[in-house]
């Protein structure tokens, strides 16, 4: 389970400074990397630059560097409400998804629920370790990590709706809310909701932390393209009722961890999704009121924690109005 760190880390009020060592990532052979800066008023020269310009730094004394398939990359994409791509760069290239993967997962939960297939009021029991069997049939289980693990997670055989563990999972980005969500709507759902937002980048195969599923090749992964559609249609409504959209917004909007939202402009509403491996920082959110709003993620790889979230904060700063 090495680097299986899947929990923000930044609170909202105070960024924590972590060091975390970069890693390889699944994307080599993948979606080929594309630059594709569209020319536009928000200050996308500069954008570029950053995305460019950022160094490695802040490695530790003998830090093991990425392999070459795992270079620092800075990948972006932003549009407007209708999908019109405002700036981009690199926006189909497919990065290891962290914790942003929760926002298939959320989107398919109340997706089935308006298909009466479930209830956001439906209480599942809580739990930290969980089942699975691995490739040659053996049932094993597994448990998250300490600094992987939810401290706040209600204790075990405690009861909590759907919604409240929904709510875990993407405020506080909780690890063990999202395997109890994970087992009970299943891939299959995870999928079509990826594919309904036209999310052809984007899986979800396994739950966090699960090395049995790692072992059997099975990953979670993303563009910052398909972070953009995702968050469009979660907050649009496009695929729910206006109800639930506005709670998923509400949701959004209580992150406990943001990166982007940290140089919004203050009375710009906002609502965020982060993700963070070690070697890997990702963030997608949508700023604005309605009649205004856009959408913004940006991944990275290959950077130590602050450096990659310095540079999400840098290029959020230059794109954003």
């Amino acid at each position: 389970m090495n680097g299986v760190r899947e929990r923000g880390t930044e609170p909202r009020q105070d960024a924590a400074q972590r060091s975390a060592r970069p890693v390889a990532t699944a994307d080599a052979g993948r979606a080929a990397e594309r630059s594709e800066v569209s020319g536009n008023p928000l200050g996308s020269p500069e954008a570029n630059r950053i995305a460019h310009d950022v160094p490695v730094t802040g490695m530790r004394p003998g830090a093991i560097r990425p392999p070459a398939e795992a270079a620092p990359l800075i990948a972006f994409a932003m549009s407007d409400d209708e999908g019109r791509m405002l700036a981009s760069r690199n926006a189909q290239t497919v990065f290891y998804a962290a914790s942003t993967v929760k926002l298939g997962l959320m989107l398919a939960v109340v997706i089935a629920a308006e298909r009466g297939e479930l209830s956001l009021q439906d209480r599942l029991e809580c739990h930290r370790v969980f089942r699975c069997v691995d490739q040659d049939g053996t049932t094993e289980t597994f448990g998250l990590k300490p600094e992987d693990s939810d401290a706040s997670f209600p204790a075990d055989g405690t009861m909590a709706t759907v919604a409240d563990l929904v709510a875990m999972m993407i405020d506080r980005s909780s690890n063990e809310a999202t395997n109890v969500l994970f087992d009970r709507v299943g891939p299959g759902r995870i999928a079509e909701a990826f594919r309904l937002c036209r999310a052809t980048g984007s899986r979800m195969e396994r739950r966090i932390g699960d090395p049995f599923a790692v072992r059997a090749g099975l990953t979670n992964e993303t563009t910052a393209a398909d972070l953009v559609a995702v968050m469009r249609a979660i907050v649009g409504g496009r695929l729910t009722t206006r109800r639930n959209a506005d709670w998923m917004r509400e949701v959004l909007e209580a992150q406990e961890h943001p990166r982007i939202g940290t140089v919004v402009p203050d009375g710009l509403p906002w609502g965020s999704k982060s993700g963070d491996v070690p070697g890997i920082e990702h963030d997608v959110a949508f700023v604005g009121p309605a009649a205004s709003r856009q959408f913004l993620a940006i991944c990275t790889r290959g950077y130590e924690a602050e450096p990659g979230r310095e540079a999400i904060r840098a290029l959020a700063a230059a794109l954003l109005p």
